[in-house]
């Protein structure tokens, strides 16, 4: 009964407000068509994102997780003219459909995919410049988000913002003997987050039609 007023009231924000258009639904089509992992944000969720994007007043983001580029359209749309988007991508199949999907939304000048281990184009991206970074989101690769959060405080200024996905994981984190490498993995994550002295953070718990899960905002101090 729960679980069932969750989903119809998610969607009935989603009416109310006219989130997704022929655009995104497309998007999310191709990800069921291609088989893809059905991983992509909500329509919900991508509002916020693109608020939180818009607050910060974002002109460079980048996006760790790319799957279809659901999430990276809803965060490409609340650039300025001259914003930047990074999206790194390890699977090549899903950034080529990504890429497509970035294009017919109009963003192909804005959004950048690149595919490849996150850790190496990171790493690549500081070698080739010294920008900073007004929003960092990762959604993918749990097991690495301190290593993410590490390098995004380090290229960030005061007031970015890094966001976590999926840090609540279905309640799962309250299992402190889980072997589960994405559990230990957000578990960490949150810890560290609880004791770190440069950034200000609030975890929200989500639930809607991507069932129960939370993420991690923090500001930098």
């Amino acid at each position: 009964m729960k679980e069932d007023i969750f989903i119809k009231v998610d969607t009935y924000l989603s009416d109310l407000f006219s989130l997704e258009d022929d655009i995104l639904k497309k998007t999310e089509q191709s990800i069921r068509d291609h088989k893809m992992p059905e991983h992509s944000i909500s329509a919900n969720q991508g509002q916020f994102l693109f608020l939180l994007a818009k607050m910060c007043n974002a002109q460079r983001i980048i996006e760790i997780g790319t799957l279809g580029g659901y999430s990276t359209i809803w965060l490409g749309r609340a650039l300025h003219e001259f914003g930047k988007l990074t999206s790194i991508e390890i699977d090549p199949n899903f950034a080529k459909i990504a890429k497509k999907n970035i294009k017919n939304a109009g963003l192909e000048n804005t959004v950048e995919i690149i595919t490849g281990d996150a850790l190496q184009v990171l790493n690549d991206i500081h070698s080739n410049s010294n920008e900073k970074v007004d929003l960092f989101f990762m959604d993918a690769d749990k097991p690495n988000y301190i290593t993410y959060f590490n390098w995004a405080l380090q290229h960030s200024r005061k007031g970015s913002l890094i966001i976590a996905d999926n840090v609540i994981r279905d309640g799962k984190v309250l299992d402190k003997n889980s072997t589960d490498k994405k559990v230990i993995g957000v578990r960490k994550y949150n810890k560290m987050l609880s004791k770190n002295p440069y950034v200000t953070t609030s975890i929200l718990q989500q639930i809607g039609i991507k069932d129960y899960d939370g993420i991690a905002i923090s500001v930098v101090n």
